[in-house]
């Protein structure tokens, strides 16, 4: 791979969500990571200042980035739940040779990329979408890429793509630091944050988080270099006329420095679209 000089553009994907489960290349039998606790941020340093050094630690870097997002809520009639947002994405960014890919597995009336792949060389984006059991090549527009200049990259992806203000609720929870592990072959922190009250300082709507949740619990991977190699949360609400709704998203990147983008065939025979 080529470490690029960056123009931080991520790519958002979604790898393993399913309610912000276990976290991925942790426990077992991992070696003791050869750090100190001064390598890392105090709990009380956990903020929205923590993506600031995230996004300037990757301006020159390539990764994968894999996001998942599950938003369950029942129907006003039914007793059982149904997901009406569900994604898994994969993104994959190389800076420095201006070459973005995603992969997307998406259904949900709120969902951005639909079952999709989208290619961009940094000028032109292309869509493999499938309509009708056919695989359809286009030029994708508008130009799908990352905002580079935002330090919201982690989670705000292309542009356009509307996010909530759960991910700033649930980055500027009161964290406790839970010690050093190996993510991945690479020694981080464990931050967490659980229950309602790690959000007693933080306002949503104008109005205190920690009395619009029924339950709440985030969790952040932070490495020496002041990386997210993961970041997680999980909202309850309370009940509202027998309506149960929880919100679960996990980011996790990985291949920090060695990802690799190849132009996909399909592109060659993409076809002027939107």
């Amino acid at each position: 791979m080529r470490a690029s000089p960056l123009p931080a553009i991520a790519v958002v994907a979604l790898l393993v969500l399913a309610g912000c489960a276990g976290l991925p290349g942790t426990g077992g039998n991992q070696p003791s990571p050869d750090a100190s606790p001064d390598d890392f941020p105090t709990a009380s340093a956990i903020n929205q200042s923590v993506f600031d050094t995230h996004t300037s630690a990757l301006a020159d870097t390539s990764f994968t980035l894999s996001v998942e997002r599950a938003e369950n809520e029942s129907t006003p009639v039914a007793e059982k739940n149904f997901t009406y947002r569900n994604e898994t994405s994969r993104f994959l960014v190389e800076p420095g040779a201006s070459q973005y890919l995603v992969h997307s597995n998406a259904t949900g009336e709120n969902s951005l990329l639909r079952n999709s792949s989208v290619y961009s060389n940094g000028t032109t984006a292309y869509r493999l979408s499938r309509e009708n059991d056919t695989d359809v090549s286009t030029v994708a527009s508008p130009l799908p890429v990352f905002n580079e200049s935002s330090d919201e990259y982690l989670w705000h992806g292309w542009f356009g793509y509307d996010i909530d203000s759960f991910e700033r609720v649930a980055i500027n929870a009161t964290f406790q630091r839970e010690g050093i592990e190996t993510f991945q072959d690479v020694p981080v922190m464990r931050y967490e944050a659980t229950g309602v009250d790690a959000l007693s300082d933080t306002r949503l709507w104008d109005e205190n988080a920690s009395k619009q949740f029924e339950a709440f619990s985030a969790t952040l991977l932070v490495d020496e270099d002041g990386v997210v190699r993961h970041y997680e949360y999980e909202i309850v609400f309370p009940v509202i006329e027998n309506r149960p709704r929880r919100i679960a998203v996990s980011y996790t990147l990985t291949d920090v420095g060695s990802t690799d983008i190849e132009k996909p065939d399909w592109v060659a025979n993409a076809t002027a679209g939107s």
